[in-house]
């Protein structure tokens, strides 16, 4: 939130007496101030200050542009400041109208009353603070917002891919365990051919082992590469369970 002192009052009145006594009273609640004497020159003031004015008091009859006209054109420039129009009971109708098309926030009944007008000028600012707070806070939930859906959106991808992951692994491990029972099942005709060499007396016992070694070291080597492209690992030795 801004502290009083952040905000600048701009002031404007025909009279210069009452624009001092104006700033004399902006000062009291700590606030800075800026005068002009006419609405042409507030609306240069409106369109060339680098930050706009937290709030606006115009006098209504001033030569040239009535105060609640100034007022009208200076919501379409800054629409968040607060805008105060000091008038007379005869400018009834003219307050009237501002207020309809929302042009003033408060009027100010001449003579004023010194405290009472110091406290809605207190009102104003705190009000005006309000608007540019909420306006932050909006701006920072849009971009917060707008991190977090790409997060979600980085998110989903990473999902998606580990999920395209697992699917291949999941493939190449049945692939894995189809070729595991696959060889295993074969080991029926191994047998099969063994016990019809042996019965031949074609196939002796060093023989036997031999083929039994020379099997386990193919089927290692054809596991270790099929767990390679799967992202596994095989022990360093290798016992059949077929």
């Amino acid at each position: 939130m801004q502290n009083v002192s952040d905000h600048t009052v701009l002031i404007v009145d025909d009279d210069q007496i009452v624009g001092k006594a104006l700033g004399h009273l902006i000062k009291q609640v700590g606030a800075q101030s800026v005068y002009v004497s006419s609405g042409r020159r507030a609306l240069e003031k409106i369109t060339t200050a680098d930050t706009p004015f937290s709030l606006i008091i115009s006098d209504q009859q001033m030569p040239e542009m009535k105060g609640s006209e100034l007022l009208e054109k200076a919501k379409e420039i800054t629409p968040d400041t607060i805008r105060f129009l000091i008038t007379g009971y005869a400018d009834v109708d003219a307050v009237t109208e501002a207020l309809n098309k929302g042009a003033i926030h408060r009027y100010i009944s001449k003579p004023w009353n010194t405290e009472a007008l110091i406290e809605a000028v207190r009102n104003g600012l705190e009000q005006y603070a309000v608007i540019v707070e909420n306006h932050r806070l909006f701006a920072l939930a849009k971009e917060q917002n707008t991190v977090l859906y790409k997060l979600n959106v980085a998110l989903k991808k990473d999902t998606d891919r580990h999920h395209k992951a697992l699917l291949n692994k999941n493939e190449l491990i049945a692939e894995l365990a189809a070729r595991l029972e696959k060889e295993c099942n074969s080991q029926d005709h191994m047998q099969e051919i063994q016990t019809f060499l042996q019965k031949k007396h074609l196939l002796d016992q060093t023989s036997l082992h031999a083929l039994h070694s020379a099997m386990a070291a193919e089927l290692y080597k054809q596991f270790t590469d099929i767990a390679a492209r799967s992202g596994f690992e095989m022990p360093e030795t290798f016992e059949s369970s077929c």
